[in-house]
């Protein structure tokens, strides 16, 4: 697991805020600390929303928007100071160096193969990750609630997610080679179901199209 993941998984977004001074009330609901909130407005739980100016994420997000701090700095403040059993190692030591590569000319072919069937992979993940960061963005102002709504459960997995996609496409557009890598092992099998439930909820989108618009055709065949 990832720095982020782990972190994610010891600590909600409603331990943070109250954590760092925010008063949550039973129902979870809380003044919001991003903008003058006068009434609560957001709600905080496993991770936070707020119904009046739209922010939400997890305790990371949460952290680094309260401190103005990066997300890599948001995790390690929440390990500091919840003290988490979670090492966080210095991200200099992951840097590309010459010894890195095989100096075996034996190995040579191998390599390429390897990194060639890498980049496939970094495009092919990109595009899926890219592809679902734009449903996600667009179900979060779709279905956004009011503050007395149920939410919708394409506004959940818009929340749930947001940020751990975000996450994934850090580590595959600006990481080093072996975050690629360890990425690659980790969560491809993440990343072909993401395009699995891309392709189902596209489908299910055409269908009910195709249903409106047969509906529609009916309807005017009998108003002739």
């Amino acid at each position: 697991m990832t720095l982020f993941e782990q972190v994610k998984e010891c600590v909600t977004a409603r331990q943070a805020a109250e954590h760092y001074g925010i008063k949550v009330k039973r129902n979870g609901m809380a003044c919001c600390p991003f903008h003058k909130d006068r009434h609560p407005s957001m709600k905080a739980d496993k991770i936070y929303h707020c119904f009046a100016c739209g922010v939400g994420g997890d305790a990371i997000d949460f952290t680094a928007r309260l401190f103005g701090l990066s997300q890599y700095e948001a995790a390690k403040k929440l390990v500091e100071d919840f003290g988490l059993d979670i090492k966080v190692g210095n991200r200099s030591k992951y840097e590309r160096t010459p010894r890195n590569r095989a100096p075996l000319k034996q190995k040579q072919s191998k390599v390429v193969m390897i990194r060639e069937k890498l980049e496939q992979w970094l495009k092919y993940a990109t595009d899926v990750l890219i592809r679902y960061l734009k449903w996600i963005q667009f179900w979060k102002e779709f279905y956004r609630p009011e503050s007395d709504e149920e939410w919708h459960e394409l506004f959940t997995e818009a929340l749930a997610n947001e940020r751990k996609i975000n996450d994934y496409l850090d580590v595959l557009m600006f990481g080093t080679g072996e975050e690629i890598v360890e990425l690659f092992k980790m969560k491809r099998k993440e990343v072909e179901r993401i395009e699995e439930r891309i392709n189902e909820y596209q489908r299910e989108v055409i269908d009910g199209i195709r249903s409106y618009c047969e509906r529609g055709d009916a309807y005017n065949r009998r108003c002739q």
